[in-house]
Parts: structure tokens; sequence; C-alpha cells
């Protein structure tokens, strides 16, 4: 049976599993790509989106994680999370098609609404695909290897993301100089999107599942919803989740939207910047993995939060008070810092997750955690949406002004205009997550003073490793060598001398 779950898996059927996780992982990354942040913003801005329906839209995701709770009971029921999971993710990967035939079929005003429902449908199927795949990976991947595996997968995720941003920006700011019919263009992208979901369901099915560990199927689903209620610590972690997915939720949908209206930027420049905030992430993905497995996820939060916030702050001096000749390398270095900081933050957050979550008891302790975050983050861009109609004329200044007899000189010192107003109050309720971070506990957690004091060790031996030029070699290669790793890992034959090859992490 396709389907089949085992009481045991062999070494050799694990490693083989890790490999289908990575290639999952990979045309997952095409598809989110191609089909959904700039690309999707930027569609639905064409087809006349206003802030609002950009803040629905992103809000439509963590809204259908809420279905996280009937699939609770679903995966207990049924006990098959393979099957599950590969039914919902074709199921959802399936309306990507709808996306592409709307500039073919409809006209703009109907195109949008048959554009939210396409990602309600998404949304929806994904929630229940996401339900049975957490459990399934907190049983496949041991403890001890969560960090480096889940960061080597990011790792890969972010260079195959570069190259499908660029090809997807190159491609549309092809498309009018070639096509009158601007909109056609995001029907091809979309069509590829689906094709790589597709062929990710695939890699899905053949990932080997274990026995989930047996518990009590007969128990109300609103206990064991309530169950990680009673576990303090678990409920400390739901409370900041909750707090930060409203903080990181509130402006991110918007991003995009600054750039491409209020800073008058090009698709192509706004799809750079993001390819820069990816590469990024793939230097720090294994680098927070490593600190992430030797000192805890709550450490690394502890540093890479305040970075996001800087970067937030940093975005309301882009227009001071207009677009300035420090604009783009302003963008440059905030782009950088939410590579860094995103890295750590997506992975040091879901691998806290998934440690403190009980084996046996992972489905409804991540789905709670789940709801929680899709509860805040639902509501986040609803209500950033809707502040960014509101206060989209209304304006803050702050100046410095020197009066002479007969002169005047003014030095705008400080503004906020439209969406900055996001930002700032993102930015105070970001603090104050790091505020609940301090109550959550994890094995192997220390003081932010010594993790830093690590990470500027680690810089100054990288520093001297780029000294050369071999060593600026090994660095500059090493997404790409990932990524060979794994296309060499996935050939049957090689699977088990490339399993035995994998070096240490260093």
């Amino acid at each position: 049976m396709r389907f089949e779950v085992k009481d045991s898996l062999t070494e050799e059927e694990i490693e083989a599993g890790f490999n289908a996780v990575i290639r999952d992982g990979i045309m997952s990354q095409i598809k989110m790509t191609l089909t959904e942040s700039v690309f999707l913003v930027n569609f639905a801005l064409l087809l006349g989106a206003s802030n609002s329906v950009i803040g629905l839209l992103a809000a439509i995701p963590p809204l259908a994680q809420l279905l996280q709770i009937p699939a609770i009971s679903l995966v207990e029921r049924r006990r098959v999370r393979r099957e599950i999971c590969v039914v919902a993710s074709a199921a959802s990967r399936s309306s990507i098609l709808v996306m592409a035939l709307i500039p073919v079929l409809v006209a703009p005003p109907m195109g949008l609404l048959i554009l939210v429902f396409a990602v309600i449908t998404h949304a929806a199927f994904g929630a229940i695909s996401n339900t049975s795949w957490n459990s399934w990976m907190r049983d496949l991947v041991p403890e001890e290897r969560l960090g480096h595996f889940f960061s080597r997968r990011l790792t890969i995720q972010a260079a195959v993301g570069i190259i499908a941003t660029l090809s997807a920006g190159a491609f549309l700011g092809y498309w009018p100089l070639a096509f009158p019919t601007v909109l056609y263009g995001y029907s091809y992208v979309f069509a590829a999107g689906f094709i790589a979901g597709m062929v990710g369901v695939y890699a899905i099915s053949t990932i080997p599942e274990p026995r989930m560990v047996s518990t009590d199927s007969r128990r109300e689903l609103l206990k064991l919803i309530r169950e990680p209620l009673r576990d303090e610590n678990f409920r400390n972690l739901m409370k900041f989740s909750g707090i930060w997915s409203l903080a990181s939720s509130l402006v991110a949908p918007f991003f995009t939207v600054y750039l491409l209206t209020r800073l008058a930027m090009s698709l192509q420049l706004v799809t750079v910047f993001m390819v820069l905030t990816q590469i990024v992430s793939i230097v720090f993905y294994k680098f927070w993995g490593r600190l992430s497995d030797r000192f805890s996820n709550k450490s690394v939060l502890q540093v890479t939060i305040p970075l996001f916030l800087v970067g937030l702050v940093l975005w309301t001096f882009t227009t001071m008070p207009d677009v300035h000749v420090l604009t783009i390398p302003l963008v440059f270095v905030i782009h950088i810092l939410m590579g860094v900081s995103s890295a750590g933050v997506n992975l040091a957050s879901a691998n806290m997750g998934l440690k403190l979550a009980p084996r046996g008891a992972a489905t409804h302790y991540l789905a709670s955690w789940g709801l929680v975050n899709s509860l805040a983050a639902a509501f986040a861009p609803l209500a950033g949406g809707a502040l960014g109609d509101l206060l989209a004329n209304e304006q803050l200044s702050i100046n410095l002004s020197w009066t002479h007899p007969g002169f005047e000189f003014v030095i705008p010192a400080f503004k906020l205009r439209g969406l900055d107003f996001l930002f700032m109050i993102s930015f105070l309720i970001g603090l104050y997550s790091l505020y609940r971070l301090t109550s959550v506990r994890e094995v192997g957690e220390v003081d932010e003073k010594v993790l830093i004091d690590t990470i500027v060790s680690d810089a100054r031996r990288g520093v001297r490793s780029l000294s050369t030029v071999e060593g600026f070699r090994t660095y500059l290669l090493a997404p790409l060598s990932h990524v060979w790793h794994v296309l060499r890992k996935a050939e049957p034959e090689d699977s088990k001398d490339e399993a035995d090859s994998q070096p240490a992490e260093t």
C-alpha cells in the first residue's frame, strides 16, 4: 500500500524520507515564490486591489488555519497522515490553476473576487495538509537533528527561491515589451507554480511514515485543544507566538506595496531586493540552526527579533520627507537585516514548537499553537489594511529648525505618513513579544550575551576564512553545493553512499 505506516523505520528509509522532504521543499518553494508574495500582490494591484484587499489576501492563509481544529480529529481518527497530506496538498495546489485562468476568462473587477476565492481554497486545504505534516515530521525527524535538518532544508529552499524570483521577475519585466496584455504574463507564472506544486505532491507521497504513538482517540476534540493550555510552559510559548505573529503580520503584506507605490520602484527592482533577502537567509539558516542545536531556539530568538525590529524602524527613514539619495542604500540595509533576522526567527520559532510539543501529543499541541498564531496572523493584516487606508493621508512630523531674522532653516528629523504608522505600531508590539518570550523555558537556553559572544567569535573566524581566495570561494559556492548534494542523493543507487559521506557541521 502506498500510504502504509510502519512501526519502525530503517536508517535507509529515514534518509530516503529526508531526501523526499527536501525535494518537496524545493518544489513547494517554487510554487510559493511564483504564486505568493510580490507576484501575488502586484497581480492584485493590477486588478485594482486596495490596501484593505491586500490585507484580506494576507489574512486568508492564517485564518484558514482554523480548519486545523477539525483536521486534528481527522488525523486522530484516520491515523494515516501521509494520505491526508497528499490529498489535501493536491486539492490546495489545484486552485492555482484558477488563478492562472483569471486574466484569460474574466475582467479585472470579477477577477479580483475570483482571486480571493482561489486563495481561500488554496489556504483551506493547505491548513488540513499542515496539520498532518507537522505531526508527521515530529515523529520522523529526531529531536537532536531538528535544527540541522530544517536549516538545511530552508537553505536549499532559499537558494531555489532566488532562481525562481529572478526568473519570474525577468519574465514579467519582458512580457509587456512583447505583448500588450500585462496580466497574461501572470497566467504563465501561476501555471508554472501549479506544475511545481504537483511535483511536490508526488515527493510527499514517497516519504515514509512511522506509526503514530497510541493515544485515546475517543477523547473529545475540545479536550484535545484545551490540553496544551494546561501545560504552563507551552501556554507561555503560545502567548509569545501569538503576539509575535501579530507584530510581524501587521506589516509583512505591505512591504511590497510600500516599495511599489510609496517608493515607486519597478517590479524588477523589488524582486532584486527580495533576492537579496533570500541570499542573506541562505547564509544564516545553517548558522542559526547550528546555534539553536548548540544552545536553544529561545536564545536565537532573543538575538534575531531585535534585529527585525530595527529593520522596521528603518523603513520610516526611507522617505524623509520623500524619496532621497539615501533611500536605496537604506532599503538595501533593511533587506539585509530582514534576511539575517527572518532566517533565525522562522527557524527557531518553528523548531521551538516542535521541540516543546510532547511526543505522542504533537498533533493537537501543534494545532493549538498554530491556531493561536493563525488568529493573530489573520487579524493583523486585516487591521493593517484598514489602518493603511484610514491613515493614508495622515502625517506626523517632527522638525528641527533654525530661525534667523529673515531666514529659517528646517531639517525634517522624523516623519510618519500612511504605512509608516504601521511600522511603528508593529515595532511596539514586537517589543512586548520579547518580554513574553522571557517566560518560555527551553533546555539549553543561555543569556543572549553568551550567544552574542559566540556569534562575534564565529564572525572573526569567518573573516579569517574569507581572507583567503579559497575561503571566499567556499562561502560563495556553499548554497549551490547544498543543491547539488540533494540532487545527487535523489539518485537511488547513490543514496546510501551520499548519506555516509554527509560531513559534520562546520
